[in-house]
């Protein structure tokens, strides 16, 4: 399963993930806790990423927060890696189980 990046996404994370697709561990959305705010987010499948595109996620988010990489590894390993919805066009399945 994937979430495909709409043009914002693209934006944000295209360096990322080029193709537009980001592996996620589920089929919808959740409400998650984003400062005073909720936001809709689905959460990156983390461990089938490349070393290469986990680096690049780190440091991106590292260099946006002012929070060092090791931090913000910690977090993803013990909470996940949100993507908030807003980014994506929505979540695509390759196995026909998902729609039975």
């Amino acid at each position: 399963m994937w979430a495909t990046l709409n043009d914002e996404g693209k934006k944000v994370w295209g360096d990322v993930f080029p193709d537009g697709k980001v592996p996620v561990m589920s089929m919808s959305f959740h409400e998650a806790k984003v400062g005073p705010n909720t936001k809709r987010v689905v959460l990156v499948s983390w461990n089938v990423l490349s070393k290469l595109q986990k680096y690049a996620v780190l440091t991106k988010i590292s260099e946006k927060s002012g929070v060092s990489e090791e931090v913000i590894l910690k977090d993803i390993e013990k909470i996940g890696l949100p993507l908030r919805e807003s980014l994506t066009t929505g979540i695509i399945a390759a196995e026909l189980r998902y729609f039975i």
